[in-house]
């Protein structure tokens, strides 16, 4: 999936694991899970009462495994087109989508496996190490764009299950809401990144805050970072981008019809739209690990809202989670065996040595 590597950059790669920062952040801060343990606690309380887990893995044995196989390569081709907007979004052609791709799967498995989303910083760093991309525009791409984009592409997707399914999808919760809320973040961001930092930095309002000594590497990572926004600068590039994200989130809604196929349910697009969207809003948050109990809690009760059963929500809910645990699981380890990247690479804690860090800017 990436070229090799001489043996240096291999070596200095495999010296320095990448979650270092998180994992010692998080280890500092120990009420982080003293906040974490209650809220899980409080979720498997609602997951006890909501949802028939133990009905709902009775009924697993009759799944139709042809399904479950299309549904997982779907949701592996949903997530290489995830990448390939990922690559748009950089703007640096050079950059190969196959270890992006990689990088993608292995964060998936480390979100799940790591508390507060840390495998986010899987595709902060390592392009940063891999591919020479500055960290500034890393940071802007996968936290702030991409995260604009699928709140764009659920409204719009939302809306074509209102005309495909009627009105039951108006009275979802705080949709209207939604959709206000993330049209006046698109447009702010889409200013913000118009704004531009000039190359004087002492000419910037944005950096005048900051002490004189700061303000030059202060002026070139706040440009990294806008660069990062490229793709909200004009319509054309923002057409463009949100064409792939529907694309993509599409994909994904094919996994869950083809999921609920699997299970022995006939849901309808709309319905496969709703499930999708509420699956993915919940599992954004880091509320417990590997997402268990609140993945099941919303696509349980968006599946009741629809008008379904409550036992088999359940059914869907618990198996289609525990299908795409095991298929998240398998290609996040195949990527990573892809990357050359060993689990303490990314588990152990510590100090990192003191060795040069990556460039900001690219080659």
């Amino acid at each position: 999936m990436v070229a090799s590597r001489g043996p240096s950059e291999g070596h200095e790669r495999r010296d320095r694991p990448i979650l270092i920062p998180v994992l010692s952040y998080i280890g500092r801060h120990r009420r982080l899970f003293a906040i974490q343990v209650p809220v899980a606690a409080v979720l498997l309380a609602v997951l006890i009462w909501r949802v028939d887990v133990l009905e709902g893995l009775r009924n697993l044995p009759d799944v139709r495994p042809g399904w479950i196989l299309a549904g997982m390569v779907t949701f592996t081709l949903s997530k290489a087109i995830h990448a390939y907007r990922w690559r748009v979004f950089l703007q640096h052609r050079e950059a190969p989508l196959a270890p992006l791709l990689g990088i993608f799967l292995a964060s998936n498995l480390a979100n799940a496996l790591i508390p507060f989303r840390a495998g986010d910083l899987l595709r902060i760093e390592l392009p940063s190490r891999l591919l020479k991309l500055p960290r500034a525009e890393l940071v802007s791409s996968v936290l702030i764009v991409e995260t604009i984009f699928d709140g764009l592409a659920f409204v719009l997707l939302l809306l074509a299950a209102v005309a495909l399914f009627g009105d039951l999808v108006v009275a979802l919760p705080a949709v209207v809401f939604f959709a206000v809320l993330v049209v006046l973040v698109f447009l702010g961001l889409s200013w913000l990144a118009r704004l531009g930092v000039p190359e004087d930095p002492e000419g910037s309002a944005l950096l005048r805050w900051l002490p004189e000594r700061w303000r030059g590497r202060g002026a070139r990572l706040t440009r990294q970072f806008i660069e990062g926004m490229s793709s909200l600068r004009d319509l054309r590039r923002i057409a463009g981008a949100l064409v792939v994200s529907i694309v993509a989130w599409l994909a994904e809604v094919g996994v869950y019809w083809m999921l609920g196929r699997a299970f022995g349910f006939e849901l309808d697009a709309g319905e496969a739209i709703v499930l999708m969207i509420a699956a993915n809003l919940i599992v954004s948050l880091p509320l417990t690990p590997w997402d268990v109990g609140p993945y099941e809690i919303a696509v349980t009760e968006a599946f009741v809202l629809l008008g379904g059963d409550r036992v088999d929500a359940s059914t869907y809910a618990v198996g289609s989670h525990l299908v795409l645990l095991v298929w998240i699981t398998i290609s996040g380890a195949v990527a990573m065996l892809a990357l050359s990247l060993r689990p303490g690479e990314v588990l152990r804690s510590g100090r990192p040595p003191s060795d040069e860090p990556p460039r900001d800017e690219p080659d």
